[in-house]
């Protein structure tokens, strides 16, 4: 199930940060930034955002990627808020199941498997040149040499250039953020998920789970369908050109806890038509995987509303779009009639 295994990863990267481009921000324009020095050693992170009901709390702690390669998250005040909490909820993500096929349907897959590691790759062997327009082609080819292949072979440079647009996308803002200090990676869920498990806190993971009922022809779809990726794969490329010194700042802002800074940064973001280009596939279409981000959000509030109604102290991990931005999940829980409180405001 390794191809679609690899959508359902490129959806959860895609999707759930998604309304960090919807803050009154997003249309503003980028000025120039000088080269922001990365910050190093022990930061304390923005703390954590407070959610009540009566006597019942949840505290939300806001991740981010990507932020500072050399930092290490001052964690011991929140350690201990998950010690003394009931559950801990992770960000809501999505995931392809397979739970409702017997053994014998799992079986019957075998010979289509090789087909759905190639799921990464172009149909009928076409080539990155072949579908971007060469004025965006050129400009890719100047930032795959200075972030990708700058100590790689030709060989992987021949075989990136058949990925699909979004995953040639994907790797190129990857790589870019490793060279220029950050990592695509948050400290936040690890750390908080081994408190839990130390001190016997229940653990919920609140995902969306597209069931996969027949898995041969989805994987057979993946491999026929040619995503409408080009949009994705050209706001990847002009985010990276213009938007690496905000992307530097904000990692910081992030680090220091500097929330002001983090709700006045403009965001330029390639999610949303990098998140269109699969959801309006033929294939995620028969998947079920449509209109996911709304809802990874219903799955999210009706799980934080449960466990706020039955757990005084609840502990729960979202990204920082969906905490900050003003048509957000705390922005939704507000609406709902409950308490609000930012850290600063603690």
């Amino acid at each position: 199930m390794r191809g679609l295994a690899t959508f359902a990863i490129a959806a959860n990267l895609l999707c759930a940060p998604v309304s960090q481009a919807q803050t009154d921000t997003s249309n503003a324009t980028i000025a120039p930034l000088a080269e922001e020095l990365m910050v190093v050693g022990e930061q304390p992170g923005p703390g954590m955002w407070k959610i009540s009901k009566g006597n019942n709390t949840l505290w939300v702690i806001a991740t981010h990627t990507p932020v500072p390669q050399n930092m290490k998250w001052r964690a011991k005040g929140i350690k201990e808020v998950v010690a003394g909490a009931q559950e801990v909820l992770s960000a809501p993500s999505i995931s392809v199941s397979t739970k409702t096929m017997g053994f014998l349907q799992t079986l019957s897959l075998l010979p289509v498997l090789p087909m759905a590691m190639e799921g990464r790759k172009n149909p009928d062997g076409a080539r990155l040149k072949d579908l971007i327009p060469a004025d965006t082609y050129a400009r890719w080819l100047v930032l795959r040499d200075k972030y990708i292949f700058e100590n790689n072979t030709d060989d992987e440079s021949q075989d990136i250039e058949r990925w699909r647009p979004i995953f040639a996308a994907l790797e190129l803002y990857r790589q870019a953020i490793k060279k220029n200090g950050m990592v695509t990676s948050s400290p936040v869920w690890k750390t908080v998920e081994g408190e839990a498990k130390r001190n016997k806190v229940k653990v919920t993971r609140v995902v969306f789970e597209a069931p996969l009922v027949n898995a041969r022809d989805a994987i057979r779809d993946l491999n026929k369908t040619r995503l409408e990726d080009i949009d994705c794969f050209t706001k990847t490329i002009d985010r990276i050109e213009s938007e690496l010194g905000v992307m530097r700042k904000r990692a910081n802002a992030w680090a220091r806890g500097d929330i002001d800074v983090l709700r006045g940064l403009p965001w330029q973001d390639q999610r949303e038509a990098c998140t269109s280009a699969i959801q309006n596939a033929a294939f995620t279409q028969k998947l079920g995987m449509t209109n996911v981000a709304a809802k990874i959000e219903t799955a999210w509030i009706a799980q934080v509303e449960k466990s706020i109604a039955t757990n005084a102290v609840t502990v729960a991990v979202l990204p920082l779009g969906d905490v900050v931005s003003k048509t957000g999940y705390l922005a939704k829980l507000r609406a709902k009639g409950y308490v609000v409180v930012d850290p600063t405001d603690e």
